[in-house]
């Protein structure tokens, strides 16, 4: 899988992954946790998220997203006017307190970045295969600060029931791939209807569950 199965995806409109309203673990579990030192929030691999409309009301959002439809999407399907900035091989579309950079997640450099308070992986890392994980969660531990906390949403099932994407993460992988953090999971959902986003799979059991990652030195 590469960057031009995504690209097709956002040309076709197949977006069965998406989300038409704010996710439940955002609402439910999330929300006490933010406090007035919640300033700044990164969202990896964004798509089109409401998401972050949700989290710029809380503190100011910055996404990180490889296809220029779901930027502009984002902004268009709300009637807003964003303006778009060049920096090198990525563009920044931007409007108030949130700016998407449309570009390689993997080109984005965290250094650029004031330190995050919050991270938010909502469909992330079950959107890669396991060997593109190690790699994304080696890049995602750059924008991990001192202090900073990552809320990870994951999705679990048999894996030979479905071929991905999405793609299981289990917690034993959560635990193996974060291995050098401290990881808690704070809640879990089991989904009766098998429907995650758009979609409805045919597995045996379907099941998210919401992680708080954090540096051991935190």
């Amino acid at each position: 899988m590469d960057a031009s199965f995504w690209h097709r995806c956002w040309e076709r409109n197949s977006l069965g992954f998406h989300q038409g309203s704010v996710h439940p673990f955002l609402t439910e579990t999330l929300d006490p946790l933010f406090d007035e030192k919640s300033q700044r929030v990164f969202v990896p691999l964004c798509g089109k998220s409401l998401d972050m409309f949700w989290l710029a009301e809380r503190m100011d959002v910055v996404g990180s997203e490889l296809s220029k439809i779901a930027c502009h999407d984002f902004f268009t399907e709300q009637n807003i006017a964003y303006e778009t900035t060049k920096s090198g091989d990525l563009v920044k579309y931007s409007f108030d307190n949130i700016s998407l950079w449309q570009g390689d997640f993997f080109k984005l450099p965290a250094e650029q970045f004031p330190a995050f308070d919050w991270i938010y992986d909502r469909a992330a890392i079950i959107a890669l295969p396991q060997e593109l994980q190690e790699k994304y969660v080696a890049h995602l531990s750059s924008f991990v600060g001192k202090g900073t906390k990552l809320a990870l949403i994951s999705l679990e099932f048999p894996e030979h029931e479905l071929t991905g994407p999405p793609f299981p993460v289990t917690e034993k992988q959560v635990n193996e791939l974060f291995s050098e953090f401290k990881v808690d999971c704070i809640a879990s959902k089991e989904l009766p209807d098998r429907q995650f986003a758009q979609r409805v799979f045919d597995v045996s059991y379907l099941k998210e569950r919401l992680y708080i990652i954090e540096r051991l030195d935190s």
